[in-house]
């Protein structure tokens, strides 16, 4: 399909980001500064059917699990690279700093878990999300929730989890019985 880049800088504006719709762990996705940029980056989705020109907005990564409908909290990320791409998130070198407590209002943190939580709710989500946000001039922006987070070592709903004083043995076996439950 033809872009139409006058739209796009007219009702989004520079920077936006390109990325596709069902992609996991940051892959493919681009934060293009200009319409030089955009089209550059946008050879690249020819693999893709389906991709998401968005604005780009600046401001803190702050990650939100949920478990079920309880609300497990928060973790912010501060990469070293330009955002928290899949070189931040997978390779130990690239020293992205995870911050639990995140360093918020108590008001902000009970803010940003519930609109997590409602976002869960009303996608219909059951087991396990992370949900993505931007906070940014007293703000949260939710970027996406993701319905199969990552489970690694350096994922960060284990991470979340611990925190919360559930061990990763034991968030498996909730994900396990969860997964099993009639409905």
């Amino acid at each position: 399909k033809k872009i139409n880049f006058a739209k796009i800088k007219n009702y989004l504006g520079y920077p936006v980001v390109i990325k596709p719709i069902n992609e996991g762990s940051s892959l493919d996705v681009f934060i293009c500064n200009n319409k030089l940029s955009l089209s550059s980056n946008l050879k690249k989705m020819k693999n893709y059917n389906e991709f998401l020109i968005e604005k780009f907005i600046p401001g803190r990564e702050i990650q939100v699990a949920i478990m079920g409908n309880q609300k497990l909290g928060a973790i912010e990320l501060r990469p070293k690279r330009k955002f928290y791409d899949y070189k931040a998130k997978y390779q130990t070198n690239a020293k992205t700093k995870h911050i639990i407590p995140v360093d918020l209002s108590k008001r902000n943190f009970k803010k940003v878990n519930e609109i997590a939580l409602k976002a869960h709710k009303l996608l219909g989500c059951r087991g396990i999300t992370r949900s993505d946000f931007k906070f940014y001039k007293n703000k949260f922006y939710l970027l996406e929730l993701n319905t199969q987070p990552g489970m690694t070592n350096l994922s960060l709903v284990p991470e979340i989890a611990a925190h919360k004083g559930i061990n990763f043995k034991s968030l498996i076996n909730w994900m396990i019985k969860d997964a099993s439950t009639k409905r």
